[in-house]
């Protein structure tokens, strides 16, 4: 049986060398961005804060990474809404990038992620998140693996999971535990 191509973007699996264990930190997309996100996207500083919380917009490839986003605070507006509308203030809740692993599904169809491929770099893409279930559709892409470090993310190690085939026939899209090269909060970094 192949894998599942169902991309589902980042979800933290680590932090500093120790189990995930939820910790966040609150931020808002303002009204003004124009970019539907949606949970486990990965955004970026916005350069502001609204009540005191940074405002954060979705990442594009190549952007530095300040967090996941891995929840959405309720909207009184639309109680139904699983991800962040469009031009709509959101409140959300965002894990950190640095010294954090993250769990992300290949794109690798025609190019298969290899157990020879862990530790080399990549860089991530982004696809229309799914509305119904609020799910992102970033994936890392597995077209451009190299040891180039200017790239979004260093695979870190192939999740060994029954659901995860990891050799032989349909073995394209497989979960690798990654982290970012260019974390947006690491010490020392140069501000938004």
């Amino acid at each position: 049986m192949a894998n599942a191509d169902a991309a589902f973007g980042f979800r933290p699996v680590n932090r500093d060398g120790s189990p995930y264990n939820g910790a966040t930190l609150r931020a808002v997309f303002p009204a003004a961005d124009t970019t539907a996100a949606f949970i486990g996207d990965a955004v970026k500083l916005g350069g502001s804060s609204d009540s005191g919380y940074p405002t954060v917009s979705q990442c594009a490839a190549g952007d530095p990474v300040f967090g996941v986003v891995t929840a959405f605070e309720a909207n009184p507006d639309g109680l139904g809404d699983q991800y962040r509308k469009a031009s709509t203030k959101r409140f959300c809740q965002v894990a950190m990038a640095a010294n954090s692993y993250f769990e992300v599904q290949s794109d690798d169809d025609t190019t298969a992620l290899a157990e020879a491929d862990v530790g080399l770099n990549a860089n991530f893409i982004v696809g229309s998140g799914n509305t119904s279930y609020g799910t992102s559709a970033m994936e890392l892409d597995s077209s451009g693996l190299s040891t180039t470090n200017t790239l979004d993310l260093q695979v870190v190690a192939l999740v060994d999971r029954a659901d995860n085939l990891l050799a032989g026939t349909g073995s394209g899209n497989k979960n690798a535990i990654v982290q970012f090269n260019d974390p947006q909060n690491k010490p020392g970094r140069t501000g938004v």
